[in-house]
């Protein structure tokens, strides 16, 4: 007789016992890990599924007395056991099964008319706390990723965070944001060093501190130490007669960026070591410590390891300025960032000079596939030109300025063809893709092979794959 059977005789004896069920497991139906026995405590069924998730076979257990399973230690205490022990009163406690897990488990006594203790009927909830404590994981999981979406969203309006390479970016930062440890952001000149660090100190638990950000490459060597450090009235020639407080004791309690710090002379590179590792300064000209406590973060597009095999740059300072090192990629290896970036900086552009300028698939086909050496910094500079200077309301290719364009001869294999230059560009832009389709057959190969997004390819696919003659077409995929 299996467990249904077992069930079902014992229901129809007793029709208000399923109400009994549902009473005691608090509206909880997931009940089907079940184990019954009868009045002395003699196992008559249990259950696949009890059998199953405990490791028990249920040969072992059916006929066996539940007192006798309990001093071997199967069950710890016996629910079946204990509700006979005291006397046919409903028992809801914990138990370990099998020495293997902890289980919730509610046992209910059956009588007879009589009012004889004819059955015990065991049953746990643990897939429920199971699935609640699985809910609790994932709800905790997906508020943290919500948490870091929003973090991307206030941060900076002009921060992208699309790419994989940004997004792995991003992680580092999230992770480390609110320490104390120092942050090296490298990268390429313009692709956009400042404002990461703007986003992380606008995220941190500084964020309503002062964020103080000085450039060591625009100021003259003469007076950066007076700008980081200050100094105190008539310290020299041309000083100010209150004296000035410095960009360090500025940022106290607050975060520090020194951008391009590879440009610092070696002299300051020393005192700010000192700063770094005592937490104090002094101005110049004082013989006052004053205690400073900021979030240092610097930036430089130089490779500070060849500065400090060459002399130029101290290797101790090096070492605590890069705890945490953030590199942005270039933005020719972010092609998901680049088309969104474009939008933000339209529309940014539009509010300030009251326009309504958007850009076509044209050009933001021509901004994904060109290679922006300048990067972020060149691509802002260019929708600028181009909201300011195009005299139609949507912008296309045809509004590039001159420096952006190319000759007939780079634009097309066959320098006799004959066009303008979005012409030329889209004859170029076939050819490209029928090669690569040819060899790889599949958008994500081509997109690969072209180092662009597969949406990107699958784009430029579907405009372009009705020219080919193949004679097999493969999936694009």
């Amino acid at each position: 007789m299996n467990i249904m059977n077992e069930l079902k005789k014992i229901v129809a004896a007793n029709p208000n016992f399923l109400n009994d069920i549902f009473d005691a497991s608090n509206n909880i139906v997931l009940v089907d890990e079940i184990f019954i026995c009868d009045g002395k405590g003699i196992v008559k069924q249990i259950s696949d599924t009890y059998a199953i998730k405990f490791g028990i076979e249920r040969e072992a257990l059916i006929g066996k007395s539940v007192f006798d399973l309990e001093a071997a230690g199967v069950f710890k205490p016996s629910i079946c056991a204990t509700v006979i022990r005291n006397g046919g009163k409903k028992v809801i406690t914990t138990q370990i099964i099998n020495n293997t897990r902890h289980a919730y488990s509610t046992g209910l006594p059956v009588f007879s008319k009589d009012g004889t203790l004819e059955n015990v009927i065991a049953f746990n909830t643990i897939t429920t706390r199971e699935n609640i404590h699985e809910l609790k994981y994932s709800l905790g999981k997906y508020t943290k990723e919500l948490q870091e979406l929003r973090q991307k969203n206030m941060v900076m309006p002009d921060l992208v965070i699309k790419s994989k390479s940004m997004q792995n970016m991003w992680h580092t930062i999230c992770n480390t944001v609110n320490t104390r440890v120092h942050i090296l952001i490298i990268g390429e000149t313009g692709v956009g060093k400042s404002a990461v660090a703007k986003a992380i100190h606008n995220i941190s638990n500084r964020s309503d501190k002062p964020y103080i950000d000085i450039d060591c490459a625009v100021i003259h060597e003469n007076l950066i130490e007076s700008e980081l450090f200050g100094y105190e009235k008539g310290a020299f020639t041309g000083a100010s007669s209150t004296g000035k407080i410095g960009k360090i004791e500025l940022a106290n309690q607050g975060t520090l960026f020194l951008d391009e710090i590879g440009e610092l002379p070696l002299h300051i590179q020393s005192k700010l070591l000192q700063v770094i590792s005592n937490k104090t300064i002094e101005r110049l000209s004082g013989n006052k410590k004053i205690q400073v406590d900021f979030r240092l973060i610097s930036a430089t597009n130089r490779n500070l390891e060849k500065e400090v095999e060459a002399g130029t740059f101290r290797r101790d300072l090096y070492y605590r300025l890069n705890v945490v090192q953030i590199e942005i990629p270039p933005l020719r290896e972010r092609k998901d960032d680049i088309c969104v970036l474009a939008q933000k900086f339209v529309a940014r552009m539009n509010a300030e000079y009251h326009k309504t300028k958007s850009l076509s698939p044209g050009i933001l086909d021509f901004l994904e596939s060109y290679h922006w050496p300048g990067n972020v910094r060149q691509l802002e500079n260019l929708i600028e030109r181009l909201v300011v200077s195009s005299i139609d309301d949507i912008i296309d290719i045809n509004d590039l300025p001159k420096d952006y364009t190319f000759h007939k001869h780079e634009l097309s294999a066959n320098p006799s063809f004959d066009g303008n230059l979005f012409d030329l560009m889209d004859e170029y832009e076939r050819k490209i893709v029928q090669n690569s389709y040819r060899k790889h057959k599949t958008s994500v190969a081509v997109a690969r092979d072209l180092g662009i997004s597969q949406a990107t390819a699958v784009r430029k696919l579907a405009k372009h794959v009705k020219h080919l003659n193949l004679e097999t077409v493969h999936p694009i995929g």
